[in-house]
């Protein structure tokens, strides 16, 4: 049985709708303004709202805006009811994601048919998430297995290499072996990292709202600095790579969840290191206009295409996989992305075929409010 709250001022009005939705066996709510409105579907998740515009307290256009603000009640498929039949109404409703609008007076049929067509929708929708959603986790599955079993397999070979020859292992032997281990050991470091911050992302323990309570006032060079060593970590095919930076900046502070920051500037750093030829080294700038904080990862190497870079911002994609030695997940771009977006900010891509790629990063810079 679907549940639809019905939101309208007029009591007689309101009181008819819901006699009429309970003839046809749906559960109903119902709120006398937007507010209580916005209040009940938070509390109860109906499958559909119907509500007037035109109502005290809050309307039915901000009640909207305050459902779609919320991950509890942004899905939930409304359909507006106002006697206002110009087009402008209705396109400022839609604008505003309103999924269907009646005109007063409507009859039943056709309110009905609108509200089935509006659940219909609604099933499908959800029905294509969870296929997406299967696939993601088949995909999730098959390349975690991989990545896992590859670094696991190596520490096993070596520690077994390790242990049977250890008497007869010359001191460069060793070191190298324990090279081996560490590098490993990093590997399994990475991916379980990635995998974590990607479950605190999807779960919202890591988001614009928690970084703002719980963030920390920080200087982008402390941040930055940690993101470098932290990158030759990362960086599976060219870790010794040469990156030129610009001077300390002392000044400029962002508000941010530290750890997820730095491992998105790593990411991008690891990425340009692994992608720049021999000799070339990899360019970090950083500057500051009006209240934003810039810094761009420069590289030199073979550059992506427009289709590419779109593919590259995916979750699980890896670009030119078969033509290039790659490892890991291909999740460094795509959470290298959502971090920033969870710290206010944008990421931003620019590369053409031949000439390199370039990853820009924008934080609001953190200022002080200074008590009058």
């Amino acid at each position: 049985m679907s549940r639809i709250l019905v939101i309208e001022d007029e009591p007689n009005l309101r009181k008819n709708i819901l006699d009429f939705l309970e003839l046809e066996g749906f559960e109903v709510l119902e709120a006398s303004d937007g507010q209580i409105g916005v209040d009940t579907a938070r509390e109860h998740q109906p499958d559909l709202i119907i509500s007037d515009i035109s109502m005290p307290n809050m309307d039915g256009y901000n009640a909207l805006l305050e459902l779609r603000k919320d991950v509890r009640s942004a899905n939930i498929p409304v359909i507006f009811l106002s006697a206002m039949a110009d087009r402008s109404f209705v396109r400022h409703g839609m604008e505003l994601g309103a999924d269907d609008y009646l005109t007063k007076p409507f009859s039943y049929p056709e309110l009905l048919a609108a509200i089935q067509a509006r659940l219909a929708r609604q099933v499908e929708h959800e029905n294509l998430a969870s296929k997406e959603l299967e696939s993601v986790k088949k995909r999730l599955a098959r390349v975690v297995s991989h990545e896992m079993r590859t670094p696991v397999a190596s520490i096993l070979m070596v520690q077994n290499l390790l242990s049977a020859q250890l008497d007869a292992l010359e001191t460069h032997e060793i070191r190298d072996i324990l090279d081996s281990l560490q590098t490993g050991s990093y590997r399994i470091y990475h991916l379980a990292e990635q995998l974590a911050l990607m479950t605190q992302l999807d779960t919202n323990t890591l988001s614009q709202e928690v970084v703002n309570e719980f963030g920390f006032v920080t200087p982008i060079w402390t941040v930055l600095v940690a993101a470098m060593n932290l990158s030759r970590r990362f960086a599976y095919r060219n870790p010794t790579g040469g990156v030129q930076i610009d001077d300390r900046d002392k000044t400029s502070m962002v508000l941010c969840n530290t750890p997820s920051l730095t491992h998105a500037l790593a990411e991008v750093i690891a990425n340009a290191m692994d992608y720049s030829p021999a000799g070339r080294d990899v360019t970090v700038a950083q500057w500051t206009r009006d209240s934003w904080l810039y810094i761009s990862v420069t590289d030199c190497g073979a550059g992506m295409t427009e289709e590419q870079v779109n593919q590259a911002s995916q979750d699980f994609e890896q670009i030119d996989r078969e033509h290039n030695e790659q490892q890991g997940l291909g999740l460094g771009l795509y959470l290298a992305r959502r971090i920033t977006e969870a710290h206010y900010g944008q990421l931003e891509i620019v590369s053409r075929p031949g000439s390199g790629t370039q990853i820009t990063f924008s934080l609001p810079l953190y200022q002080e409010v200074v008590a009058e």
